[in-house]
């Protein structure tokens, strides 16, 4: 993604300097623009002008995504205060009334009535979570130049369930090393519409890899609880992250005279397979 920066100083070289330090970029990594040349002015004192520049860089992916995760982490989330479980019940509030019947009638409301506009209230709410999150992501993938961007999905209770579609080309770049570009789609999402407050999960996948990825997960934890039936010894898994652990420690409990656990810490967190009488 492209970007620029502008910077005014007392000469184009001094101020195209301040540019390449704050983006940390070298000379030949971006194209200048002299917007206003500097002016010594009548004597060089009445009348000068600084010089101004536009400095344009291409922004990695990586490092985009870093810096909108961020913003959005000082701005928005940051102003949070400790007033954000009343404006809570204040939503909530709001959304039960669109559903309730008029005043008049609320001394003849019923408990299962309040509980089922409760319950419309807080589906629609999900359900414009939903759209939201996929809008958003629609929205990321373009803005990162993708091909034949298209993103589907399905609300399963309180779980936003989305899956992206772009040009194989671009898999390895959207996905990024060990998923981090795609953990960063999702965290910046989750972070838009707040989930947690909103009591929603999100769960975002591209071109089907964290699919793929659980499914070789899934073997991975087969082949080593059968390993450990035959040889009755140990053995230990590469390193996880919490989801990846769960998934194999499901898997290992399926196969008889087998446990797993946990061990290490984060990120070098890995599941030990043991034989057990």
């Amino acid at each position: 993604m492209k970007k620029s920066i502008i910077k005014s100083a007392k000469t184009k070289e001094k101020a195209i300097e301040l540019a390449l330090e704050e983006i940390g970029k070298m000379r030949d990594e971006v194209e200048v623009e002299i917007i206003e040349e500097e002016s010594a002015g009548f004597l060089g004192l009445i009348g000068s002008k600084d010089a101004v520049v536009r400095v344009s860089y291409e922004e990695d992916i990586k490092e985009a995504l870093s810096n909108l995760e961020r913003e959005i982490d000082e701005t928005e989330f940051a102003t949070k205060t400790k007033d954000s479980e009343e404006e809570v019940e204040v939503e909530v509030k709001e959304k039960v009334e669109e559903f309730s019947e008029p005043k008049e009638n609320k001394e003849n409301e019923t408990v299962e009535e309040n509980t089922v506009d409760y319950g419309k209230a807080k589906q629609k709410a999900d359900i414009d979570k939903f759209y939201e999150a996929k809008d958003l992501l629609e929205k990321i993938l373009l803005a990162m130049h993708f091909d034949d961007v298209t993103v589907i999905g399905n609300l399963e209770d309180n779980i936003i369930k989305l899956e992206a579609k772009v040009s194989e080309k671009d898999t390895g770049i959207a996905i990024g090393k060990a998923g981090s570009t795609l953990d960063a789609i999702e965290f910046i999402i989750r972070k838009a519409i707040d989930s947690r407050r909103n009591n929603v999960r999100i769960n975002i996948d591209i071109n089907s890899y964290k699919k793929r990825r659980d499914e070789k997960i899934i073997d991975l934890a087969a082949d080593t609880a059968r390993k450990v039936q035959r040889s009755k010894k140990s053995w230990n898994l590469r390193y996880m992250n919490s989801y990846e652990r769960r998934l194999a420690h499901e898997e290992i409990s399926k196969y008889p005279n087998v446990s797993s656990h946990s061990e290490g810490t984060d990120p070098k967190r890995y599941v030990v397979v043991e034989y057990v009488e």
